[in-house]
């Protein structure tokens, strides 16, 4: 009786092992800071062809993105926004003034899995997961700094490391 139990729990486990293999995985995409991107945006000019979303407050977000409108953006977490260079530059304008809780501000692309160009970010947060579940569809994650915490987010040891 215990061989059979033994040998049942095998089969399911090796099953349950076979199946999770066999599910293809999301690709995965880029996001890298790129010094002229982060030029682009403190001169507070607009990416042509984009999709511009925000994370945070609309009169002073943490984080911007520019999506190409080639590419969808599937989201929970970013706002989109009808962008122009007045807002863009209203919006610098804080990030000078406040510091954003002492964080510099990077700019970087946004790279879907072959390698296009899906879009730009403006943001203090230098790392995130870019996700491509179906063709030209992007999903892009909260960004994050340090040890998976936000820039300026306190915790145990007190502020995080700018």
């Amino acid at each position: 009786m215990h061989h059979h139990v033994m040998m049942r729990l095998l089969f399911c486990l090796l099953a349950a092992v076979l199946l999770t293999g066999c599910a293809a995985p999301v690709p995965g995409g880029k996001w890298e800071i790129d010094r002229a991107v982060q030029q682009t945006f403190e001169a507070g000019q607009l990416f042509p062809e984009h999709s511009y979303y925000y994370l945070g407050s609309i009169t002073a977000p943490e984080s911007i993105i520019a999506i190409d409108n080639r590419f969808t953006l599937q989201t929970r977490v970013w706002a989109h926004i009808d962008m122009s260079e007045q807002r863009l530059n209203g919006w610098l304008q804080w990030y000078r003034g406040e510091r954003y809780g002492g964080c510099d501000y990077y700019g970087g692309v946004i790279l879907a899995p072959d390698g296009r160009r899906a879009g730009v970010w403006y943001s203090p947060n230098i790392f995130n997961i870019i996700r491509m579940p179906e063709p030209n569809v992007l999903e892009v994650f909260q960004p994050y700094s340090f040890m998976g915490r936000r820039c300026g987010e306190p915790n145990d040891d007190g502020p995080l490391p700018r």
